[in-house]
């Protein structure tokens, strides 16, 4: 016979407890942890009040802080030039290269011997703090990219050996020319596109300058885009931009799509490519000019007809606004990349000037889009914020010479690319796209011979 059992009310409040116990130690377990309070966290540690845009984890919003298809850069990366500038030169170029106005004081503030450089405007108080060095190294600063003097010597016959220089044809052209806005049709003639004319051009230079000893690389090597995204593939960020305008309207939709493809989203994949994998000494951004005409549908030719060669800078109010467009401006201004850009640009112009006999084109002295460089002398040499010359992470020299609905230029662009010369105008002339190119390769061997040591042969003893 079996002896009932009794159960002592304690040890049944104590085996509660123990249950309790364990489901909260579980339950903690799985809690989703705050995040820490940290700048490496800023999207989520903001709250309402200080954000201007959504969580850019909704990547279909357009964010207002950044340029078109823009991401948020890493400050941290700038470390690389801790004290590398001296404050001096530090306010030289930022107030007469890289800006046009005193909008930079909304988001950098220069001290004695560092400057607080606003990150994330979204956020009050996300700042960056560069110092200053307190005198100038005569070393190069850490660059992915040699200047002339950085080079080992060249010779007289090859001055750019081992020069690394990417040519960019601007535009897209082909079948792309009409959307892109680069192409237009006088009467029977052939019409004129600007992408297919840079391609052209771009293929005579790099042969020349191969020829002198450069590692040439062209970025686009036929009339096709280089981004394998099309304008179907950018409908969110259109609808998100068009929407941040009070625009909804199909119309609007479509045309931002085809500017993110055929522009912003297209360059910018031009420039990963090259930063990744070329990483030149040099990108030469080939373009020619064009005048506007009142009748979009009924194009008309101009007497005008002039040259300009363009460095980065000159960053706007609303350029400025940006975090990464202020970040790209910051890293440029800590290589240097001017100190570059400028000489390789007079010679340049020079050298439109010399071989092609047009005028410089002169921005109005009032402009708040553009900076005149001054450098010996020097006409038609201009600093500007473009996409292209502020992505490639080395010197850039953007070109602008020819003015396409230019009566004799347009002529020109009808006989084609041809060996010799022809009667133009009663002169004997190259084939436009090879004046161009000569150019632009006789004044970068003017430039080498003159920058970087050139090695000169000793005369044999035995002669």
């Amino acid at each position: 016979m079996s002896k009932k059992n009794s159960t002592n009310p304690l040890v049944i409040i104590l085996s509660l407890l123990l249950l309790l116990a364990i489901a909260y130690i579980i339950g903690t377990r799985n809690a989703k942890l705050p995040v820490e309070q940290t700048e490496q966290a800023p999207a989520l540690q903001q709250d309402t009040a200080n954000a201007a845009t959504p969580s850019p984890l909704l990547t279909s919003a357009h964010d207002p802080t950044l340029a078109d298809l823009g991401v948020r850069p890493d400050w941290t990366s700038l470390d690389l030039w801790q004290e590398t500038i001296t404050h001096d030169d530090f306010v030289d170029l930022l107030t007469n290269v890289y800006t046009v106005d005193d909008t930079w004081k909304r988001y950098i503030t220069i001290h004695k011997d560092h400057a607080i450089i606003r990150t994330d405007t979204r956020i009050k108080d996300a700042t960056y703090r560069l110092n200053f060095s307190h005198e100038l190294s005569a070393a190069s600063p850490e660059r992915n990219w040699n200047a002339a003097g950085d080079l080992p010597p060249g010779s007289q016959q090859r001055p750019l050996a081992g020069v690394h220089i990417a040519i960019d044809p601007g535009h897209i052209g082909g079948q792309f020319a009409k959307l892109e806005e680069r192409w237009f049709k006088i009467g029977n003639a052939q019409p004129v596109m600007e992408g297919n004319m840079t391609l052209t051009t771009a293929k005579i230079i790099k042969r020349q300058l191969q020829i002198l000893g450069a590692k040439v690389y062209l970025i686009r090597k036929e009339n096709k885009p280089v981004s394998l995204r099309r304008p179907a593939d950018y409908r969110a960020e259109a609808e998100a931009k068009a929407a941040s305008l009070g625009k909804t309207d199909e119309a609007s939709i479509t045309a931002l799509q085809n500017k993110f493809f055929y522009r912003t989203g297209e360059i910018r994949e031009r420039a990963r490519r090259v930063n990744l994998a070329f990483r030149p000494d040099l990108v030469l951004c080939l373009h020619y000019n064009a005048e506007s005409w009142a009748d979009p549908a009924n194009p008309t030719l101009t007497a005008n007809n002039h040259y300009h060669v363009l460095l980065h800078g000159a960053l706007t109010r609303s350029e400025l606004a940006h975090d990464d467009e202020r970040f790209e401006m910051l890293a440029k201004i800590l290589q240097r990349s001017h100190d570059e850009e400028k000489p390789i640009g007079a010679y340049i112009a020079q050298g439109f000037a010399q071989f092609t006999g047009l005028p410089a084109y002169n921005y109005s002295p009032m402009s708040t889009r553009a900076v005149k460089i001054n450098i010996n002398g020097v006409e038609g040499l201009w600093a500007r914020n473009l996409i292209a010359n502020r992505l490639y992470q080395c010197p850039v020299i953007f070109l602008e010479p020819y003015v396409m609905n230019n009566q004799e230029v347009f002529d020109r662009v009808q006989l084609g690319d041809y060996e010799g010369t022809k009667m133009i105008n009663g002169s004997m002339r190259k084939s436009i796209y090879r004046e161009y190119a000569d150019s632009v390769t006789e004044a970068l061997k003017a430039y080498y011979l003159d920058h970087r040591i050139i090695h000169e042969p000793m005369e044999d003893d035995d002669e």
